[in-house]
């Protein structure tokens, strides 16, 4: 739906902006500007304000996005890296509703807490993706997990639009009419 694909994507160029900055606000002028500079050279580096939006756009659609923390030799300084995943990559191949501790690629501890995801290195409708349905456990240390908790006990996230599926659907079959209305009246116009 093009309707909702422009509110998505407005969306997220309101919540991520330009990107995000620092303000450090120690009693130290040189030392804050140092950092903050820093900050925005690694910000830089990482593409941090795209790679958010990617996530912000996830989220929203989605229902919920995912980034694994790495580090980057590639970068001076500070090595610190993020990579945005899709959703569907992060998942538990063969079986896994028959283990206990593991829910839809997440495993928990006996105490419900989060101990590591399960990231397939391809998305799943990839065409290579044949090669390797074999999923990675990442500590739940690296992994960002975003989404919005709408129920109690729900692991994974839910697109924001779902209550209002219908009312896409609904709205195309509107347009679409008032097209074939207008088309219908312009060949009887023609034919008189």
């Amino acid at each position: 739906n093009g309707i909702y694909d422009g509110i998505i994507n407005t969306h997220c160029n309101m919540l991520v902006g330009v990107g995000p900055t620092l303000r450090m606000l120690t009693k130290n002028r040189s030392f804050n500007q140092l950092v903050e500079r820093e900050f925005f050279a690694w910000s830089e580096r990482v593409q941090l304000r795209r790679k958010l939006w990617a996530m912000a756009h996830s989220r929203t659609g989605d229902g919920e996005s995912f980034a694994v923390l790495q580090s980057n030799p590639a970068f001076p300084g500070v090595q610190l890296d993020f990579q945005p995943i899709e959703p569907e990559q992060c998942q538990t191949p063969y079986g896994s509703y028959e283990k206990n501790g593991i829910v839809d690629g997440i495993r928990y501890d006996q105490f419900n807490n989060i101990i590591a995801y399960d990231i397939l290195p391809y998305h799943p409708g990839a065409s290579f993706q044949i090669q390797s349905m074999d999923a990675e456990t990442v500590p739940a240390s690296t992994v960002l997990h975003w989404f919005k908790l709408k129920r109690p006990g729900a692991h994974r996230g839910i697109p924001d639009c779902t209550s209002s599926l219908g009312v896409g659907a609904k709205s195309r079959r509107h347009r679409e009419a008032t097209v074939a209305a207008a088309e219908t009246a312009a060949n009887l116009s023609a034919i008189s």
